[in-house]
């Protein structure tokens, strides 16, 4: 599976285990900024995924309105 495949769900999980390993025995001053920049990353893309299908909704929310319209 490739990033492209990666569902929102997936992201979110993801970014629980980023934001789980600051709280965990393996934090590392070394490796938080890496960590956090990963974590910024991923909460982007689900920011944008989220916003897709906000759209996909509202479009067709739009269509079965005007179907109702007619």
């Amino acid at each position: 599976m490739n990033k492209s495949d990666t569902t929102i769900q997936q992201k979110i999980d993801q970014l629980d285990a980023l934001v789980a390993w600051f709280d965990g025995d393996d934090f590392q001053l070394e490796q938080a900024s890496k960590k956090l920049q990963e974590a910024a990353k991923l909460a982007k893309s689900i920011e944008q995924d989220l916003n897709t299908v906000s759209n996909e909704v509202a479009q067709v929310k739009r269509s079965f309105a005007s179907d109702s319209a007619e």
